[in-house]
């Protein structure tokens, strides 16, 4: 098998089991959340409230693909959304109390799911993962805008 082919199908491998093995490990520690609803609600943690349009752009998704996650977290009683006052066709992505208070559980279990994932791979090796993914997004991106 070509070199490309077989990189372009372990990251695919990759991608599926990462979302399988997150989606199980979030139901099995009872955190509630599914991956996609557990990565925007760590952003919010990290970086506070935010318009729907800035995490749809960080976390790569449509606008009615955050809708949907947001409509989850919203049932849950996680967060709301607050009218932009400054623009009223957007509104502002913030946590409830209770989102706040699951914060120290959920992002502890999180880091314990992606430690068991990177056993055995040394700091050196991540690294060198890193820029290689990082070359590739740079590549995919320089692509796209072609």
């Amino acid at each position: 098998m070509l070199l490309s082919k077989e990189v372009a199908v372990y990251l695919n491998l990759a991608s599926c089991k990462l979302k399988q093995y997150t989606s199980n490990m979030l139901r099995r520690n009872n955190v509630g959340l599914t991956p996609e609803q557990f990565l925007l609600i760590d952003l919010l943690w990290n970086q506070g409230p935010m318009s729907q349009q800035k995490l749809a752009d960080t976390m790569q998704k449509d606008k009615n693909s955050i809708t949907k996650i947001v409509d989850g977290l919203e049932k849950k009683g996680l967060i709301v959304r607050e009218r932009n006052i400054n623009d009223r066709r957007s509104n502002t992505l913030v946590l409830t109390p209770l989102a706040q208070q699951m914060k120290t559980d959920a992002k502890e279990k999180g880091i314990f799911m992606l430690d068991r994932i990177l056993d055995g791979i040394s700091e050196e090796e991540l690294r060198s993962f890193l820029t290689t993914l990082g070359k590739m997004l740079q590549n995919m991106e320089a692509e796209y805008h072609n």
